[in-house]
């Protein structure tokens, strides 16, 4: 299948990365966002995009469009611009003195509560419904034919409208509804912090933007790796590795969803439920995407020497 240059994410990833140095040199010539603050939250981005559940959706995603033989360029770019929205909204809101900020990020709150169910809930659902489409995808070559058993058609139908990248926008602004992660938490409290300076609130916006871009480098580059890891898969004469990294795929989905059930499951109830660290499973997926492509490129330069030979 012929696939066309990233040319529009470089492009888009590009001009964020500009806006926000735009914004961190008028920042930093008031006196309102020293380089570390600005470090701090470019990193804090780079460290989002390698949330198991960032890698796991752009992963499961990459390959149902794919497998499905249509275009995934753009996967993880419209993700994180999805959940990029959410967190600009939220930094709007922080260095223009909004008061339900701190409302949702109170973990006691009910609002709080209420938007970390969703977020949780969308995530763990459309994990469980990527690992079933991609089912199919576990043999070289099978037939595109719906997913067999009521359940498998229960949780794929929803999927079916998801015919290319910029559908998953929608997921990522569902995904970032929770503000309960690290990363968004800490970017919100140093913006508020920076915001004490008295600076204007477009300038103030370098923060959040820092984060963005980072976040949208970071989930664009794991697409992009394992979009190559998956058409190589997908088109080799190499059953067992097309088996194998989707197998992977699969795997990864279903743990993290559980473990995203659990954490549901703890917060209607009450009671204390099994935690699963799913910080293993989102490196495992950063070592696919780097070993299969290292893999790749042997294969490649292996076949280019017999066929020199």
């Amino acid at each position: 299948m012929h696939l066309p240059r990233h040319s529009v994410t470089i492009a888009v990833v590009l001009a964020i990365h500009v806006l926000a140095a735009a914004l961190l040199l008028a920042g930093h010539a008031a006196g309102a966002i020293p380089p570390a603050l600005a470090g701090f939250a470019y990193t804090r981005g780079l460290l989002h995009a390698l949330d198991a559940d960032h890698l796991c959706m752009i992963d499961g995603s990459t390959r149902k469009l794919l497998g499905e033989r249509r275009n995934p360029n753009g996967v993880g770019l419209a993700f994180s611009l999805g959940h990029s929205t959410v967190v600009l909204a939220a930094g709007a809101a922080v260095v223009l003195g909004a008061s339900w900020v701190s409302t949702v990020l109170d973990a006691e709150s009910s609002q709080a509560r209420i938007l970390g169910l969703i977020g949780a809930g969308v995530s763990a659902l459309y994990l469980l419904a990527v690992a079933a489409a991609n089912i199919p995808n576990l043999t070289q070559h099978h037939d595109h034919s719906e997913p067999k058993g009521p359940w498998a058609r229960l949780l794929t139908k929803p999927l079916g409208h998801v015919r290319h990248a910029g559908h998953i926008y929608l997921f990522g602004i569902l995904f970032g509804l929770g503000f309960d992660t690290a990363s968004t938490i800490s970017l919100l409290m140093i913006t508020a912090l920076a915001s004490l300076s008295g600076s204007s609130p477009i300038v103030l916006m370098a923060l959040p933007l820092c984060f963005t871009a980072a976040m949208t480098l970071g989930d664009s580059i794991n697409a992009n790796l394992m979009l190559h890891v998956y058409s190589h898969a997908a088109a080799s004469t190499r059953a067992r590795f097309n088996t194998v990294v989707t197998a992977i795929s699969i795997t990864c989905a279903v743990l993290i969803a559980s473990a995203t059930a659990l954490d549901i499951t703890a917060a209607v109830t009450g009671r204390a439920a099994p935690e699963l660290d799913t910080a293993p499973i989102g490196w495992g997926l950063v070592a696919l995407a780097v070993v299969g492509t290292a893999v790749i490129a042997v294969l490649r330069q292996n076949r280019v020497r017999h066929h020199a030979a």
